[in-house]
């Protein structure tokens, strides 16, 4: 009877896919200062975020649709307190090392997915920011209209 109590109660649950495992090369931690949508800066070291692409704002990249919104969202989401960004090892261009970034335990990728200022890179993330993107959408958050994902994004 508990049995059929419990799965009933979770049949309608779907299934979390299980976490996606990234290797940890390094650890930065500090007071970070905002590039970009998604860029982090600690002193002279800039870090690209990990699995996600957001419209570029100033910079070499020019001034893109969102890309402002993006920009201050992060720097929102940083507020001056401490990040911890857990380096993969690679580099992007300019030889910026990649991580994933926590702010107070969050992942600041995700949460600027869910929030629609930047969208899953597949080819990078794989996958790691696919459902928060669809919810986000969903919810009427969708980037995508204003945002074509980058080619390197592509799988």
């Amino acid at each position: 009877m508990i049995w059929s109590l419990l799965f009933a109660a979770t049949a309608d649950i779907a299934p979390v896919p299980p976490p996606i495992q990234v290797d940890v090369a390094a650890v930065l931690t500090g007071r970070g200062e905002v590039v970009d949508g998604d860029g982090i800066t600690f002193g002279d070291v800039e870090v690209r975020l990990q699995g996600i692409a957001a419209p570029e704002w100033g910079g070499a990249g020019g001034n893109h649709p969102g890309g402002r919104a993006a920009r201050d969202a992060l720097a929102r989401l940083i507020g001056g307190r401490p990040v911890l960004c857990e380096l993969d090892g690679t580099t992007a261009s300019s030889n910026r090392p990649v991580g994933i970034c926590y702010v107070d335990g969050q992942d600041v990728g995700e949460v600027l997915v869910a929030q629609g200022h930047a969208r899953d890179c597949p080819r990078y993330s794989q996958g790691r920011y696919a459902e928060v993107e669809r919810q986000a959408k969903a919810q009427g958050s969708d980037l995508s209209r204003i945002y074509d994902l980058p080619g390197y994004c592509r799988p």
